[in-house]
C-alpha cells in the first residue's frame, strides 16, 4: 500500500492508495495498515510531513496492531511530526504475540517541546509512564499482561528525536535497532527490555537534556556495538552506555564516545548484571584534569582492548558473588583504575 500526504509531490500522490489532508494524517496510515492481507506487507510512506494525533482509546499516534507489517518512508523525506497537546507515541507496536514488525526509513519527531504531560495518572502502572516515545513496542497496556510478548522487531535507518520519554523503547525478544540517528530524550535516547536484542550501527547526537544514550533493562543477551555516542558543546547527558542490575551476558563492543567542548557527560558506562565483555571501545573524556567515571558494578565481567582517555574506571562489585573481574589489555591514557570492590583479575593474575 503506497500513502502520501499533502505536500507529496503530483506523482506521489497520484500512485498512492490513500492520500492524506496535512491534518491527523495516523487516519490515513491506519487504513492503509487494515488494508493489508492476512499475510502482511509493506505501507510505503512517500516524501512529505505527516502530521500525526493522538487517537483516543489508543495509545498512538500510529499503532501497529498485528504481526508482518513493514512500515517504510523515503528517509529524511518522510517526516512523522507528533503535533503539539498530544502527549502519546508517535508509532506503538502493541498486541498479544505481535511480532516480525520492520519500521525503517523515516524521520519521526516527538516534539517534546510541544507535548509537556508528565503521564500522572500512569505513575504507579509498570510501563505508563514511558508511553510518550517516538517507537515503543509492548505487547500490552499499562498494567494490563498477554501471554506472548512482542518479537522479531527491526528499527532501521530512520532519525528519532526530541522523546518526552524515550527515542526508542522495544520490550520482547530478537529485537534489532540497526543504522539509526537518535537524539535528545528525557529518558534513553534507545532502550532494550528482554532480549536477545541488538543495538548496532547507531550515531548518537545529543545537544541538549538526555539521560541515557544506549541502554538495557532487565534484558538479557544483548549486543550494543559500533555506536558512536557525540555529545556537543549543548549536550547534557547522564549516561552514555548503561546495562541493568541483574542482567545477563551483555556485549559492548567497538563503540565510541567523544564530548565537544562545553559538553556534559556524568558517567561514561554503568555496567551492571553478571558476564559482561567490555571490548575495544574509544572512551574519551573532555578533560585531562577531570578524569570520565565508568563504574563496573557487575560481576563476571571481562574488561580488555579499550582505549580510555581522561577515564577513572571504578571497579565496585556491588552483586556480592565476588565472580572474577577481568581487567587487562587496555590502553589507558591519563586514566587510572580505582578499586573499591570485587575480585579483579588483571593479565598477571589475582591483583
Amino acid at each position: 500500500m503506497i500513502v502520501a500526504t499533502k505536500d507529496s509531490s503530483q506523482q506521489s500522490r497520484e500512485l498512492a492508495d490513500f492520500v492524506c489532508d496535512g491534518r491527523g494524517d495516523q487516519e490515513e496510515i491506519h487504513r492503509a495498515i487494515e488494508a493489508l492481507p492476512v499475510a502482511g506487507g509493506t505501507i510505503n510512506l512517500m516524501e512529505g510531513t505527516y502530521d500525526i494525533r493522538k487517537v483516543e482509546g489508543s495509545l498512538g499516534g500510529i499503532t501497529i496492531e498485528r504481526s508482518d507489517v513493514t512500515l517504510a518512508g523515503q528517509g529524511s523525506a518522510t517526516k512523522l511530526i507528533l503535533a503539539p497537546d498530544q502527549d502519546t507515541n508517535v508509532i506503538r507496536i502493541i498486541g498479544n504475540g505481535v511480532g516480525d514488525i520492520t519500521i525503517r526509513d523515516l524521520w519521526v519527531d516527538q516534539n517534546r517541546d510541544q507535548n509537556l504531560y508528565d503521564g500522572a495518572e500512569y505513575v504507579n502502572v509498570s510501563h505508563g509512564r514511558f508511553e510518550y516515545c517516538g517507537i515503543k513496542a509492548f505487547c500490552a497496556r499499562p498494567g494490563d499482561t498477554n501471554p506472548d510478548e512482542c518479537h522479531n522487531i527491526r528499527i532501521e535507518n530512520c532519525t528519532i528525536l526530541n522523546a518526552r520519554r524515550l527515542g526508542i523503547m522495544l520490550q520482547g525478544r530478537n529485537l534489532h535497532v540497526v543504522n539509526n540517528r537518535l537524539g535528545n530524550a528525557m529518558s534513553d535516547s534507545v532502550e532494550l527490555l528482554g532480549g536477545p536484542g541488538f543495538v548496532t550501527g547507531n550515531y548518537v547526537d545529543i545537544t541538549g537534556r538526555t539521560h541515557v544514550a544506549i541502554g538495557s533493562d532487565a534484558g538479557n543477551s544483548i549486543i550494543m556495538a559500533n555506536n558512536i555516542v557525540h555529545i556537543r558543546e549543548t549536550g547534557d547527558l547522564d549516561i552514555a552506555f548503561r546495562s541493568w542490575a541483574n542482567s545477563e551476558r551483555h556485549v559492548i563492543s567497538n563503540n565510541v564516545l567523544a564530548v565537544d567542548p562545553g559538553g556534559q557527560l556524568s558517567l561514561a558506562m554503568d555496567v551492571r548484571g553478571f558476564d559482561t565483555s567490555l571490548t575495544g571501545n574509544v572512551i574519551s573524556g573532555p578533560e585531562d584534569e577531570k578524569r570520565l567515571p565508568l563504574w563496573i558494578t557487575g560481576s563476571g565481567a571481562t574488561i580488555t582492548g579499550n582505549h580510555f582517555k581522561n577515564v577513572n574506571i571504578i571497579v565496585n562489585d556491588e552483586t556480592g558473588t565476588n565472580r572474577p573481574i577481568h581487567l587487562g589489555g587496555n590502553m589507558l591514557e591519563n586514566a587510572i583504575v580505582t578499586h573499591k570492590m570485587g575480585n579483579i583479575v588483571a593479565d598477571g593474575g589475582a591483583t
